[in-house]
């Protein structure tokens, strides 16, 4: 069982790192302890038994939550890095309506001949 439940707590940590900022620890430590307690009671495991799985659950969370922060922060440098190449890229292209638009450097006030 403590296997199983590291694998499952490192997915939810990732899970959690991706969307929450670090106070939902908390709350998530808390319901691994109660839920590893409660399947080693429900197992009838041995009292240092419980305890291992729950050391287990709660470090996985706490590790899988690092890696999810760190995907976060790799996936946002990465959009950094892109976006400023698109912008430009962007206004390099001419748009379809371009050609409707007037141009600022021929003003109509110069093509006009001034009444005397």
């Amino acid at each position: 069982m403590p296997l199983e439940l590291g694998i499952i707590s490192i997915l939810a940590g990732i899970a959690l790192g991706l969307r929450y900022k670090v106070l939902i620890l908390f709350p998530a430590l808390a319901f691994a302890v109660v839920f590893s307690v409660i399947g080693g009671i429900a197992q009838a495991d041995h009292f240092w038994s419980i305890i291992l799985t729950t050391v287990i659950s709660g470090t996985s969370v706490q590790l899988g939550y690092l890696a999810g922060i760190a995907m976060r922060a790799a996936v946002e440098r990465a959009i950094v890095v892109v976006r400023p190449q698109q912008k430009h890229a962007r206004q390099e292209a001419p748009s379809a309506i371009d050609h409707l638009r007037p141009d600022p450097t021929c003003s109509q006030a110069k093509s006009r001949p001034r009444a005397a």
